[in-house]
């Protein structure tokens, strides 16, 4: 008996999982550049930045997502990854309405992923 065939992730979808990382890492270090100062800090989260956008310029070039759909999933992405680790990586609290905003992104992914 042969297995039904997996449905393929779009090509999109690892580049715009990188894109977000790569933004993420650039937030964790600029955090840690308001913390404890250190140049160097603010450099490395800027080349976080710099990569993040050419993968971000390749993806759109290359993969056929629209900039509407990518833009919003991005967008969505990186609020709900900076809250998660302002959250639970630093601590910060939220109030309930960010509470609600928060649940609101992770509805908009689910709703267009």
């Amino acid at each position: 008996m042969a297995l039904a065939p997996v449905a393929a992730i779009p090509v999109w979808v690892p580049f715009l999982a990188a894109v977000v990382t790569l933004d993420l890492i650039a937030d964790v270090i600029s955090k840690e550049f308001s913390l404890h100062g250190g140049s160097w800090r603010m450099a490395l989260a800027a080349s976080f930045v710099v990569a993040g956008n050419l993968t971000w310029q390749f993806m759109l070039r290359t993969s056929g997502v629209g900039l509407a759909r990518a833009g919003l999933l991005f967008a969505v992405g990186v609020a709900v990854g900076a809250t998660l680790i302002g959250v639970f990586g630093y601590g910060e609290g939220l109030t309930d309405k960010q509470k609600i905003g928060a649940v609101l992104g992770v509805l908009v992914l689910l709703l267009l992923g």
